[in-house]
């Protein structure tokens, strides 16, 4: 079995003479797919997990490379990128767009949010409206759809956006197989119900389940901070395993896999699945989950010291800013609709939504200082104080946890 890395070695040998534009080290699955295939190119490969890493088949992945190599290319022969018309199918971890749309909106963003800058006001004023393609080629053009690199292959010609032929047929492939493995019917793993959508597949160490509320509950318990203050050294040693626990954060009930803690202060907060424990580490998405702030403050350290942890601060002014300038019901990712940089003087941020139905336009550009910032962290943190003490005098009457999560969703600034 082959490592992501080693896979996408194999890959790039494989394609070494293809002149259709790939990048092949993106090669590696999504944690938060609803399935177990990457995509190269068209062709989906299966991945397999084993402690907790992913790992391909080597014969499957040479059977990608080769098969998107062997594709007739000709960059001269070009159709219209077309609006598409599908709505993005959703499951409750993962949005699918379709590569049209999300082409739509690379483009978009490039020239309409940010204001194109290779011609003078003059030039513009006097040319049909449209991103010009050194400009998204200079900002865009390592992003990458299965493995290609559509943008470089972009045309504009006859007032439209063109793309090689042979790159349509295969992103328009790679969708219809997606949309396929998203639909296929998933029946949970101990009682056999079909499951409605996504939201019963979990994350293991060896893999994907498809496990139902009941069973779930049934089989597992609801963790009740048995463990808050403990060392995670020492629950790690000695037990017990956050296996047998749901996840303290998921509103579906979920198996747990790890004990989330602290790294600064090393104490437990509770047991999280492995989505939720991996969007904890990478700070970004996390703060958009109900009972997130208030999962991150069962280290009696940080509730001591009223703060977040570091990696979770940006985060935190992030929600902020989308919670009072954001768009509502905006389906864009928490960080990427509202952008935070850094200056020795505070921070420069700028908010982002849906101007149309691919288009996105900024909306509001914020300073914040130093002091500023440290008040909404403040707020943020006092606020989800509040909500947990609010939450906790009711644990264990019926919809307690649904109450939070609508309490929380009306938290403003």
């Amino acid at each position: 079995m082959l490592t992501q890395k080693a896979a996408a070695w194999y890959l790039a040998d494989a394609t070494r003479a293809c002149p259709i534009p790939l990048a092949c080290e993106r090669f590696r699955r999504k944690d938060r797919a609803p399935h177990d295939f990457v995509f190269f190119g068209h062709v989906p490969v299966r991945a397999y997990k084993s402690a907790r890493q992913w790992r391909f088949v080597p014969e499957a992945v040479l059977r990608a490379g080769r098969t998107v190599a062997e594709l007739p290319w000709d960059p001269e022969d070009l159709v219209c990128l077309e609006r598409a018309q599908q709505d993005a199918r959703r499951t409750e971890d993962f949005t699918h767009t379709g590569w049209r749309t999300e082409m739509q909106r690379v483009i978009d963003r490039a020239g309409a949010s940010y204001g194109c800058r290779c011609h003078p006001p003059q030039a513009a004023a006097q040319q049909p409206r449209h991103t010009h393609p050194d400009c998204l080629l200079r900002r865009y053009q390592d992003y990458t759809i299965a493995c290609t690199l559509p943008v470089r292959a972009l045309v504009w010609a006859d007032a439209a956006w063109m793309i090689p032929r042979t790159l349509a047929c295969i992103l328009d492939q790679r969708d219809e197989r997606e949309s396929g493995l998203q639909a296929a019917e998933q029946h949970c793993d101990g009682c056999g119900a079909l499951s409605p959508d996504g939201s019963w597949r979990t994350p293991t160490a060896t893999g994907w389940r498809i496990i139902c509320p009941a069973c779930a509950v049934s089989s597992l318990r609801r963790y009740r901070r048995e463990l808050q203050g403990a060392a995670y050294v020492h629950v790690r040693e000695h037990g017990p395993s956050a296996a047998n626990f749901l996840c303290a954060v998921c509103e579906t009930a979920r198996p747990a896999t790890d004990w989330d803690h602290c790294h600064a202060h090393g104490l437990i907060r509770g047991p999280l699945c492995g989505s939720c424990n991996t969007m904890e580490g990478q700070g970004k998405e996390f703060l958009a989950r109900p009972g997130s702030l208030q999962h991150l403050l069962q280290c009696d350290d940080c509730r001591t010291e009223r703060s977040l942890p570091p990696h979770h601060r940006l985060a935190a002014l992030r929600r902020h800013l989308h919670l009072v300038w954001g768009a509502k019901d905006c389906d864009w990712l928490l960080h990427m609709h509202v952008t935070v940089e850094e200056t020795d003087g505070g921070y420069d941020c700028t908010v982002h939504c849906s101007a149309s139905e691919y288009g996105i336009r900024a909306v509001r550009s914020v300073r914040l200082s130093h002091k500023e910032a440290t008040h909404v962290l403040s707020r943020t943190v006092e606020e989800a104080l509040a909500q947990d003490a609010w939450c906790s005098d009711r644990m264990g009457s019926p919809g307690w946890r649904r109450r939070c999560s609508d309490r929380l969703d009306s938290v403003g600034e």
